[in-house]
């Protein structure tokens, strides 16, 4: 005899709430959690009881660069980073992550399947590439966010790495973030959908501000180690990526990395301590 849905809540009902809880912990999604959580006042209590140790088995393999979204989240809601979570928060969290999903796949329609380089890149996102999207996009939907008169602080301590993938992302063809900003319209209405020019149809004033404050501290970083400004690498774009981008791909780490450094006399040797602090930073792209 099967189980109807009245049965299986009735079966959860009669379950510990220790063991609930662990069947909580062991659904794929948040979205699942949220509806098992609804079904009834005993399962949304069990929930709402022991958020934080469901949060913490879901999160890790439902929200992507959950550090970067925590650090977001906490910007956004001007909570303290050791504060504990509410559902109310989770629902946020999980939110935002959604918008940054729909953003990638915006992306990969309009500009990843496109990409030029000598070895052909796949339609997608590669995993490397993706974490580089996404800690970048929280970065620069964190600054949109926030008065232009705190960017300069904001961005004073990263890498010139991570300054070219926040330069990079400001020319993202699409509004940032839940509505905050709202990209013009396109130039060339009348072009097809799928068209450069449809694509392009350019960014707000705010983020083209923000863009050119990222790269005069670019400039500025350049100048106090090298000597000069630093080279450009969208002229690359047109042979390696597509419109803008070049940087974030994985066939272009290598040449990104010469880039940075390149212009840097041969005897220059940055010791560790100081690559990382100005010039490159290994340690958050290998995984999502």
């Amino acid at each position: 005899m099967s189980m109807t849905a009245y049965d299986s809540r009735a079966a959860l009902k009669s379950i510990p709430p220790e063991l609930t809880t662990r069947i909580f912990c062991q659904l794929p999604t948040f979205s699942d959690v949220f509806a098992l959580a609804a079904t009834c006042r005993r399962l949304r209590q069990v929930y709402s009881t022991n958020i934080l140790p469901i949060y913490h088995k879901v999160a890790p393999r439902t929200i992507a660069c959950l550090g970067q979204a925590r650090r977001f989240f906490h910007d956004q809601s001007g909570s303290a980073e050791e504060a504990g979570f509410s559902t109310k928060d989770i629902r946020s969290l999980v939110r935002n992550s959604h918008v940054v999903k729909k953003a990638i796949s915006q992306f990969e329609r309009d500009i990843v399947s496109r990409v030029r380089s000598a070895r052909r890149h796949p339609p997608n996102l590669t995993r490397t590439e993706r974490r580089r999207f996404i800690t970048a996009y929280y970065k620069l939907w964190d600054l949109m966010r926030s008065d232009a008169s705190t960017w300069s602080l904001r961005i004073e301590g990263m890498t010139l790495k991570r300054l070219h993938y926040l330069y990079e992302m400001t020319k993202l063809p699409q509004s940032i973030g839940q509505g905050e900003e709202q990209v013009p319209p396109p130039t060339f209405s009348d072009e097809p959908p799928d068209s450069v020019h449809s694509i392009n149809s350019g960014t707000s004033e705010k983020r083209i501000a923000l863009g050119e404050k990222v790269w005069a501290r670019i400039d500025d970083v350049s100048q106090q180690i090298f000597g000069q400004d630093s080279p450009h690498p969208v002229i690359y774009a047109k042979h390696e990526g597509f419109m803008d981008f070049v940087v974030m791909w994985d066939h272009w780490h290598d040449s990104l990395k010469d880039l940075v450094g390149h212009h840097s006399i041969s005897s220059f040797r940055p010791d560790p301590a100081f690559e990382k602090r100005y010039l490159w930073d290994d340690s958050s792209d290998e995984e999502i």
